[in-house]
């Protein structure tokens, strides 16, 4: 699994998401000491994400590297 999959998996825990959302924004250096920024989002059935349906938020993060 890497980096990006354990955001996800820890994104989707901690803003307490289901599957059927996705990571599409990390940033590493927004928050400083081991958090990140994390933005989730849901896809329409063209696999599009849609802005109106989304999700943010911070994680800690220096446990996955």
């Amino acid at each position: 699994m890497n980096l990006w999959q354990r955001l996800e998996e820890r994104g989707r825990e901690a803003l307490k998401l289901g599957q059927s959302w996705h990571l599409y924004y990390v940033d590493l250096d927004k928050s400083g000491y081991g958090w990140a920024e994390v933005k989730f989002a849901r896809k329409d059935t063209q696999g599009i994400f849609k802005t109106t349906d989304s999700a943010f938020g911070n994680i800690e993060y220096y446990d996955l590297r």
